[in-house]
């Protein structure tokens, strides 16, 4: 999950309460965990931290696998987001008793689940919920030592185990990672708890399963797809993250589907980037793209975004709106065009971020106030080889289309959300 506060770009994280809706259509029994989107607290301290190399200071002895109990099989689930000014969205995960439950972020982007632990006193972890193994019953201390360096900072845990629920779906001996000490704030100002990652097992600590990885494992659900909603519905409780399958209900029209070209990051090859349907050399001889839910925003390769960005032109006072072009990521032949209520935030005189997608017209957008200020939600980040060069798409772009990541085939699917 990435938080990022930078000059052309400003991105935000939410929570608020979430619960749980059942529903009952014909075939499929489905638990809906609203997702929570609240104000930014954009900090680049956390994307650093997301984005760095994790160094593993401990390494005991290969665990042996114990027998799991398999639970009844469900065809699938969905957790309910809640969405606040289209740029955060938490949902809940319980851990050592369903009860337990933990305001999160759900990150294609990262593998690994972290948690702000009791034993830990930095002022990031006590201002947020902390998890205590010594009072759920099926903790295991396994004792794997995790520590992460970055530009501002540093987070030190420890990995350990312990029965994870997710909407109705409970995963035995699920790992994670206590955070026991934290220098900096890269989780201080933050408005969830900890992050849940479900990229690919190689990015996961001592390569341990991340938490779909052992929902795959533990046989949990009929077919291994989870899919996003996102909606855009400021304040609302309708996006969702969806278990076992997708929800028609969400999208229009055909779903696409593209094949992971590095199975790391849900990474995927892009034909072209095009803008106003021209081709600017954005992605010579092709490039690729990643689908990742713990960004809010557009990055890209540095010369190649701030060439995008000299393009774009984007006014900062808005005067320009109307005449901005249509982006557009050509994948395996299908376009999927961002136009510019997808991809320009608009700034109040307080350093909030106003969604231009939440105005009535292009008008209102523009007279909003002389005090305000537009910018491209787009930042650099140049990934490195091999998953590298890369552009991510962000929730800039999840929020416009449905995303299905389908690990039987090892596929990301997109069509147009409603």
């Amino acid at each position: 999950m990435k938080l990022v506060l930078g000059l052309i770009t400003l991105v935000a994280l939410g929570s608020c309460a979430s619960f749980l809706e059942e529903q009952q259509p014909m075939e499929n029994k489905i638990y809906k965990i609203k997702l929570d989107r609240t104000e930014s607290q954009a900090r680049k301290s956390l994307f650093d931290f997301v984005t760095t190399s994790q160094q593993y200071r401990k390494s005991p002895d290969v665990l042996g696998e114990a027998d799991l109990e398999m639970t009844q099989t469900k065809q699938k689930e969905s957790i309910k987001l809640y969405n606040f000014k289209n740029t955060q969205y938490t949902g809940e995960i319980g851990l050592g008793g369903q009860d337990n439950k933990f305001k999160v972020i759900f990150d294609t982007g990262s593998a690994n689940i972290w948690l702000n632990s009791a034993r830990c006193n930095d002022y990031g972890c006590k201002n947020h919920k902390q998890y205590d193994g010594s009072k759920s019953p099926t903790y295991e201390h396994l004792g794997y030592d995790l520590d992460v360096e970055f530009g501002t900072g540093e987070l030190m845990g420890e990995i350990n185990a312990d029965t994870a629920y997710v909407g109705g779906v409970s995963i035995a001996k699920q790992e994670f990672a206590e955070i026991v000490r934290e220098n900096g704030d890269v989780f201080a100002q933050a408005g969830f708890d900890g992050i849940v990652g479900l990229a690919y097992p190689e990015m996961a600590a001592y390569n341990f399963n991340p938490l779909f990885d052992n929902i795959i494992k533990q046989k949990l659900l009929d077919r291994n797809v989870f899919s996003f909603y996102f909606s855009r519905q400021e304040g609302s409780r309708s996006s969702e993250l969806t278990l076992g399958g997708w929800d028609t209900e969400h999208f229009t029209g055909d779903l696409h589907f593209h094949n992971v070209a590095n199975k790391y990051y849900w990474l995927l090859d892009a034909d072209n980037i095009l803008v106003n349907g021209k081709d600017l050399g954005l992605c010579k001889h092709g490039c690729k793209v990643v689908a990742d839910t713990g960004t809010s925003l557009l990055t890209g390769p540095s010369d190649d975004l701030y060439d995008l960005l000299d393009t774009l032109n984007i006014d900062e006072n808005c005067s320009n709106i109307k005449e901005l072009p249509k982006l557009t990521f050509v994948l395996d032949g299908v376009n999927y065009d961002l136009d510019a209520n997808d991809y320009v935030m608009k700034i109040d005189s307080e350093g909030n971020e106003v969604a231009y997608d939440t105005f009535a017209s292009t008008d209102s957008f523009v007279e909003m106030g002389a005090n305000c200020q537009c910018v491209g939600s787009f930042m650099p980040l140049d990934i490195p080889s091999p998953q590298g060069p890369a552009w991510i798409l962000g929730d800039t772009f999840l929020s416009k289309f449905y995303s299905v990541y389908d690990r039987d085939n090892d596929r990301v699917g997109f069509a147009r959300a409603k």
